[in-house]
């Protein structure tokens, strides 16, 4: 075994702006510590090559049981936690209404996003952001939100299985909690 294959044995989901190498990064080293290509990886972990290709390169929008089969095919432990990033508002500081109309309007193709919408309808911004958004809407809506709107968010038809589990992991609640 090398050095790169005994060392790295966790692969750690987190985002960006973490001081930790970013999960692509983490599996390819793992996956090439191997000596595998990525057919050989997608065909251990029972997915495609496309799918590694693009979470090697940067690509964020990983589903979890997909990191899971990655993490267990190399022979790691898939750990997924937040940490706040010391650049974060500052906790209750909500961003202004305007520039998060501004940020989030992208995710409405189908109607104008008005700010009164952000308190009218939380549930219908929320499911938009939580199945559409980036890291950036998200971390505004989440400073704009509670976690309570997310929960009651999610509850909402309409909202896919993985997204509900995905973030049900990240605020700590129960399936039976929502």
């Amino acid at each position: 075994m090398t050095a790169a294959y005994t060392a790295a044995k966790i692969i750690i989901m987190s985002d960006k702006f973490s001081a930790e190498q970013p999960i692509g990064l983490q599996i390819r080293r793992l996956r090439q510590a191997r000596g595998w290509t990525l057919a050989e990886l997608a065909r251990r972990a029972a997915t495609s090559a496309p799918t590694l290709h693009r979470y090697e390169n940067g690509w964020d929008n990983f589903e979890l049981g997909t990191l899971r089969k990655i993490a267990a095919a190399l022979g790691a432990r898939l750990e997924v936690r937040l940490a706040t990033d010391g650049r974060a508002a500052a906790p209750g500081r909500r961003p202004a209404r305007a520039a998060l109309v501004k940020l989030l309007s992208p995710l409405f193709w189908d109607r104008d996003l008005a700010s009164r919408d952000l308190d009218k309808h939380p549930d219908w911004v929320l499911g938009r952001v939580l199945t559409s958004g980036n890291r950036k809407q998200v971390a505004a809506a989440r400073r704009y939100y509670d976690d309570e709107a997310f929960r009651r968010a999610l509850g909402r038809r309409g909202i896919d299985p993985k997204t509900r589990n995905y973030w049900s992991l990240i605020l700590r609640g129960e399936r039976s909690a929502l």
